[in-house]
Parts: C-alpha cells; structure tokens; sequence
C-alpha cells in the first residue's frame, strides 16, 4: 500500500480529479476502524470575527457596485448596521469559546470490495483514497473554502477485495469527507463523522431514480 499525506494543506478545489465521470465502479464498505485518536485544542483564530468581516466584505462588494442602485445601497447600509450587534460579539464569543475548539487526529482503515456493472466483483484495479478536514469555510463571493487533505493509495485483489488506510482529521466541520477513486476516477464519497466518543462512518443517499443503494451507518469505536 502507498501512502502519501499533504500534512496541513489547504485546497480550495477538489483536486485534479474533481469534474472527471465517474469510474462506473461502486466502492462497498464492509467494515471500518478507527484508531491513535489524539485530540487537542485547535490553534486560536478568531473564526467567528472573521466570518463576520467576510460577511461585511461581501455585502460590501453588493451594495457598492459601478453603476449603484440607490435602493441596494440603502439595502446593503441598513444590512451592515443590522449585522453591526453580532459583529461586536464575535470577538468575546470567541474567547469564550476558544479552549473547547478542538481538533483530533487519528488514522482510518476500511476493508470491502469493489462492485461492477450488474453486481460483479471488480479486480486488480488501483484504488485511491482521499480525505480532507474544513479547515476554513470560505464565504460566497469573498473567500474559497480551505481543506485539510490527506490521500492513500492500495491495489484490489483478484476479487475486487481491498484494505486501505489513510490518516484522518476532524476539526472545524466535526466530518472527514472520504472520496473514494478507482483509476484515478471518482467512485463515491462517505462521510465519518465523530459523535462523542465514537466515529459513524456513512453515506449520502443516492439521488432519487439511480437505483443505487448505500451502506448502512457503520458506528466505530475507536482502538
């Protein structure tokens, strides 16, 4: 197994994969583990304090175009002054809430098969792994979305079983999104989520009509 981690990396895109069709090929999860959880408290940015700048920077932008309409501006002004309260706030919020904003890293291992056209086991194939942790959501129009990213790689047997590992985080979003890729395709995506003291690994429900079915939430405690 080849294992690559891009240790405090923050994308603001998917990766060169994102956009690409899909493998046709359906990662099935049969078990999942979790283990090495260490947990600390996340390094002090003031989150809330600069979610409301972005805010501001973005109402900003609305309100004070080329060509203003005076009705957006008087829009946009009352806006900001609305939003003026929370913005005082969010610096004392942040203090306050500072020492229980806490990060965990740990590392994933999943074990299954991969499944082909009309349920067929699908073998000896290249199947990658890829997490990533929020770091930083982003605002629409003002600032992209950041990720911490992690990726692994591991070769499926004959019968299209595979045991993969890859190092995980969860912080900010409380979620590790993990983004299956089987020749370099995408092939799904699942979510682990920390609840308490365990980890519930799922997946979203497929679109209404595809057929597809999902795996059933597998709930981890960790080693």
């Amino acid at each position: 197994m080849k294992l690559s981690l891009a240790a405090g990396l923050l994308l603001s895109s998917y990766g060169h994969c994102h956009g690409q069709a899909s493998s046709g090929i359906r990662v099935e999860v049969s078990s999942a583990a979790v283990s090495g959880v260490d947990c600390r408290m996340r390094d002090f940015q003031m989150e809330y304090t600069k979610a409301m700048g972005l805010s501001y920077r973005q109402m900003a932008g609305m309100t004070f175009t080329k060509d203003p309409d005076p009705r957006d501006v008087a829009m946009g002004l009352a806006a900001m002054i609305a939003m003026a309260p929370l913005t005082v706030l969010a610096v004392p919020a942040d203090l306050l809430s500072a020492p229980f904003r806490r990060e965990c890293d740990f590392g994933f291992r999943a074990q299954g098969r991969l499944i082909g056209w009309a349920g067929t086991p699908t073998g000896s194939v290249e199947l990658a792994i890829e997490g990533r942790s929020l770091v930083s959501p982003g605002q629409e129009g003002a600032a992209e979305p950041a990720y911490h990213i992690t990726r692994s790689s591991a070769a499926a047997d004959a019968e299209g079983r595979f045991d993969i590992s890859v190092p995980g985080r969860v912080g900010r979003g409380r979620g590790f999104e993990v983004h299956w890729l089987v020749g370099n395709r995408p092939s799904g995506a699942m979510s682990l989520r920390k609840r308490g003291r365990s980890f519930v690994l799922s997946e979203p429900e497929p679109e209404f009509g595809t057929g597809l079915e999902t795996i059933e939430p597998i709930v981890i405690r960790p080693k």
